[in-house]
């Protein structure tokens, strides 16, 4: 059985153009003859966008195409689908299955809305012989690129982001501003980093040793942190879970800095500008396993009606997040092959 190579397509908001790219991805595995699946993390799919009321692009399967999703989306087309069987994730739509298109179709997406669902869905597919599974992020979902999940992940920025050009380079910037941070390697910040993973507590390093702290999050009685971790003997921190603005306000009080190690990229919820004075003041903030990201797809078209000029989109994307490489699918599809390589994390080489 060959290992399965799994791919996450995330928006950096909504209406970017992160199906059209999920679509143009498909199409280049069915070209290439590569097994695929499909599962969204949320839901996508459905006809019409249900704020907007905006129509949206259908997802596309391929004769023989897998999906993982609520049965009762299946039922209206239920003689397009194979029901292979059930996975035992339920949803507010129903039990999810396995099903594979007996001839091309569309269908909407939902129903693994949890980590641990995709998991599972991902190991079943394996099994099943699938060779790539592309991960929908849905809106706004981006933690459906977290590189635990996934071997790889493609973000997606468009025109939605703002009303200009420079307004969308401003958005992407500041995304990969922290997105982008370096992996912790250090080997006693790695122990750090997974004692806190894995016990799901903090972990702080002091005297070139890491200690267990009996707290989940830096939401703690002030006694508390005046106790343990207000003060300055301590040279590191992990975090088990997410780092939010009033978290970092709490260690810039410090005065001392830090280096902080948090999960992935999918745990830092802070502005630029917070970051900016975390640096400034000598922190550091590193991940345990940082994002994977194979491509960026763009969409210079706006729902609302303008369309950016896609060269100098892509030229002044490509300056932010070089090496990885740029692609309008709508001009040139997916120019990358698909095809599996050695290595569960080289799927989406070109």
């Amino acid at each position: 059985m060959k290992p399965i190579q799994s791919c996450a397509v995330f928006g950096l908001a909504k209406n970017v153009g992160k199906t059209t790219v999920l679509n143009a991805m498909a199409k280049q595995a069915e070209m290439e003859g590569v097994t695929l699946g499909l599962l969204s993390v949320g839901v996508d799919g459905e006809k019409r966008d249900v704020w907007s009321l905006r129509e949206k692009p259908p997802i596309h399967v391929p004769t023989d195409g897998w999906v993982a999703t609520a049965a009762s989306l299946l039922e209206p087309n239920a003689g397009k689908w194979e029901w292979v069987e059930e996975t035992g994730i339920h949803s507010p739509l129903g039990p999810v299955v396995i099903a594979r298109a007996r001839t091309r179709a569309t269908v909407k997406l939902a129903g693994v809305n949890r980590s641990r669902g995709v998991a599972e869905v991902l190991q079943r597919m394996e099994q099943l012989g699938i060779l790539l599974a592309l991960v929908d992020g849905a809106y706004d979902r981006k933690a459906a690129g977290d590189p635990w999940l996934t071997d790889t992940a493609v973000a997606v920025a468009g025109a939605a982001l703002g009303p200009s050009l420079d307004a969308v380079v401003e958005r992407v910037a500041e995304w990969w501003s922290i997105a982008a941070l370096p992996a912790v390697t250090s080997p006693l910040l790695q122990q750090a980093g997974k004692n806190a993973r894995d016990r799901g507590r903090l972990a702080g390093v002091r005297g070139g040793e890491v200690v267990s702290l009996p707290f989940s999050s830096l939401l703690m009685q002030q006694s508390q942190w005046q106790q343990t971790l207000d003060k300055p003997e301590w040279t590191a921190l992990a975090l088990p879970g997410a780092l939010t603005e009033s978290a970092l306000a709490l260690l810039l009080g410090r005065g001392s800095p830090l280096d902080l190690i948090l999960s992935d990229p999918t745990r830092c919820f802070v502005s630029r500008r917070s970051l900016r004075r975390w640096f400034r003041m000598g922190g550091k903030l590193l991940y345990l396993r940082p994002l994977r990201l194979r491509a960026w797809g763009i969409n210079p078209v706006s729902p609302d009606g303008y369309t950016l000029d896609s060269h100098r989109l892509q030229e002044r994307i490509a300056k932010i997040v070089h090496p990885v490489p740029i692609v309008d699918v709508k001009q040139e599809g997916w120019p990358f092959s698909l095809l599996p390589r050695e290595g569960k994390n080289n799927a989406m080489d070109g």
